[in-house]
């Protein structure tokens, strides 16, 4: 089949495929508003982190606990956590950076463990 035609066929199809998604959104979308179904009105929240007075014990890396961890958290909140490995802390600086989005930089990550390994940890 020559290249013209076979580019038309595509086409085509592409516009068969849009037309059928256009359609079935409109179907959705009229059923929707006939059984009374509205959407989602977003709204905005706004949340008062508690105030931090006690720092981090002094040590190597207190400094930055201080400067990261207390963004979000007391020291007291941390330090109440059941003891953790050094793994462990690795695991825990590794979700509050990938699913909360602490800023701490990847390179601290390690100093940081090591720190909440020294005044709040277990023997593996």
């Amino acid at each position: 089949m020559p290249t013209s035609r076979r580019n038309g066929a595509q086409v085509s199809g592409i516009s068969i495929l849009l037309g059928a998604a256009l359609a079935n959104t409109l179907a959705w979308t009229a059923a929707a508003a006939a059984s009374g179904y509205s959407q989602k009105k977003w709204s905005t929240v706004s949340v008062d982190l508690p105030v931090n007075e006690a720092p981090f014990p002094p040590g190597n890396g207190s400094d930055i606990a201080s400067g990261q961890c207390l963004n979000c958290h007391s020291a007291g909140m941390v330090l109440s956590q059941p003891p953790l490995t050094q793994d462990e802390w690795v695991g825990e600086i590794n979700k509050m950076r990938n699913a909360y989005g602490a800023p701490l930089p990847a390179d601290q990550i390690e100093a940081l463990a090591k720190y909440l390994f020294s005044i709040n940890g277990r023997q593996p």
